[in-house]
Parts: C-alpha cells; sequence; structure tokens
C-alpha cells in the first residue's frame, strides 16, 4: 500500500489492488472496493469496481461494473478516471491529514460535482481528515450550503473563501457561510442570478403564449 497516491493521483492504482489482497491501516480487506463502488453507484458513473488478475504473474487490471458489464478503467470517461482518486485519498489518508484538490468536479455531471460535497463532509466527520478543495462547481458549492442548513455539517467546519485579483496579488475573502448554509457577503459577478433567470424565462414564456392566443 503506497504512504500517498502521488500529486495527480498517479498511485491509485497501486492503492486501490492493494487493498484487495493485502491487510493495511485502512481497515480491512476489500473496504476501499467497497467505497469506492459506493460513491460512483451514488453519483450514477458505475455500479461498482472489482480488480481482476490478468495471468500467473503479478498483473492485476481495475473493472468498473456498469449494467453487468465490466469494463477496464483505461477505457472510461475522464471525469470517471479523475474522481477515483479524490474518493480513494479521502478513505486512504490518515486522521489528521490536510488533502488538497484542484477542481474535483472536471469532466463530472452536476449531480456527481454535488455529491463530492457530501464525500468531503462525511468523510472529514468520521475520519478527521481536512479537505481544502479549488473549485468552479456550483453545484458543490450549493450543495455544501445545504449540507449545513440541514445539520449535517457545524458551520464551524466549513469555511469558504472568494479569491480576489488586486493588481497582480491575490487576497482571500471570506464569503461568511452562516449556520443556515447562507453567504453573507456575496462578491460582485460571483454566480449567475438563478432566480432572476427562472423568473425571465417565465416572463418570456408567458409573453409568448399571450402573443400566440392573439394572433
Amino acid at each position: 500500500m503506497p504512504k500517498t497516491l502521488g500529486d495527480s493521483g498517479e498511485l491509485f492504482a497501486d492503492a486501490v489492488i492493494s487493498s484487495r489482497y493485502i491487510d493495511s491501516d485502512f481497515s480491512a480487506k476489500g473496504d476501499l472496493l467497497e467505497k469506492l463502488g459506493y460513491w460512483l453507484n451514488k453519483m450514477d458513473l458505475a455500479d461498482g469496481v472489482e480488480i481482476k488478475k490478468v495471468t500467473n504473474f503479478p498483473l492485476y487490471e481495475i473493472l468498473l461494473e456498469t449494467n453487468g458489464e465490466q469494463i477496464n478503467l483505461r477505457d472510461v470517461g475522464v471525469g470517471v478516471s479523475q474522481v477515483l482518486p479524490v474518493i480513494a485519498a479521502a478513505y486512504i489518508a490518515p486522521p489528521g491529514t490536510i488533502i488538497i484538490v484542484e477542481e474535483p468536479e472536471s469532466h463530472l455531471h452536476p449531480l456527481a460535482q454535488a455529491l463530492l460535497a457530501e464525500l468531503f463532509v462525511e468523510a472529514s466527520s468520521t475520519r478527521q481528515v481536512q479537505f481544502i478543495v479549488e473549485t468552479h462547481s456550483e453545484h458543490l458549492f450549493r450543495r455544501l450550503q445545504t449540507l449545513v442548513a440541514k445539520e449535517a455539517v457545524d458551520p464551524k467546519n466549513v469555511q469558504m473563501y472568494f479569491v480576489e485579483r488586486e493588481g497582480v496579488n491575490a487576497r482571500l475573502q471570506d464569503l461568511g457561510l452562516n449556520e443556515f448554509g447562507r453567504v453573507e457577503h456575496w462578491p460582485d459577478k460571483f454566480f449567475g442570478d438563478t432566480t432572476n433567470e427562472i423568473k425571465s424565462q417565465t416572463e418570456s414564456l408567458i409573453e409568448r403564449k399571450k402573443r400566440e392566443a392573439e394572433s
């Protein structure tokens, strides 16, 4: 079992294969595979993960199970291969570890992006690991707000920042997440105005229906 997954998750395969065949600090054999399968299934990316020995030599392949078929990890989408090391890191890292992740939402559909927030909350609360996440995903951001609102996570354990440019420098602006999951200090042009977008669409629909009725 490698001590780390590497800066780019390049040792993910070593870790997941080792977890299948040897006892490790993680817990018991197979637990990592179960966690990977659980989150991939919840994110609607695959039904499960399996390790298969290819020959009599120590050669193995990682297979994703989808609709009763097994597909080699090399043959699936980029989003799946990128999110697997993130999930694995959450459960391999020793308690007290700080895990730094850059844009974990890349190439994932909206549901999977939102569920990343649940992964981070679950792993941090049960395994005492800390996440520092750089993201552009509104889906991840909004789900984290929801988890705070539902009291699934203590707002004292969550900090949200916006990186603001000041010439060639940058500074962190605290968004002020409160106990109800509301942001108290929105930066200008941070996210699109979803409410006004829906309002504008509804008004346009009513206006078009009115014109059609009159013609």
